[in-house]
């Protein structure tokens, strides 16, 4: 226990003695969705299984148009932790011969070597066609090897 007068002197010089616990900064863990069909890999902030049947089927139709080799579809997530980057070679490492990286979230978190792809969301597509004619632009050069 320090005395009255050290207790003084170290608030007068501004160090706090106790600091409320409740206004520590915490970091919250966050998780991303990857769903990858064929050679395509994907990465959502929810999973593929809670879009909406409209935003499925767009999500299918964006897939089928790279048209990888036909395979089982793959689903998974991987943690990270708020305000550090994603270590996009931990997710793509369970994921073999990926032919295309689809982002439909804001990818500025991410670390890679890798081209990927940054789409907008599936439900904003669905409402601005225009969207989609940027992505398609976009991935194009995937469907021709």
């Amino acid at each position: 226990m320090l005395s009255n007068k050290s207790q003084y002197i170290l608030s007068k010089i501004g160090i706090p003695l106790f600091e409320d616990k409740s206004k520590l900064s915490t970091k919250e863990e966050r998780t991303i969705h990857y769903y990858q069909k064929d050679a395509i890999l994907t990465l959502h902030l929810i999973s593929v299984d809670e879009y909406p049947e409209k935003e499925k089927n767009l999500l299918e139709a964006i897939i089928g148009s790279i048209k990888g080799n036909s395979s089982d579809a793959i689903a998974g997530k991987y943690a990270f932790l708020e305000g550090e980057n994603i270590n996009f070679e931990q997710i793509t490492a369970e994921n073999q011969s990926i032919k295309a990286i689809l982002v439909f979230f804001d990818a500025m978190l991410i670390t890679s070597n890798r081209k990927f792809v940054e789409s907008p969301p599936l439900e904003n597509m669905l409402a601005r066609s225009t969207l989609k004619q940027n992505l398609w632009a976009q991935i194009k050069p995937f469907t021709e090897n």
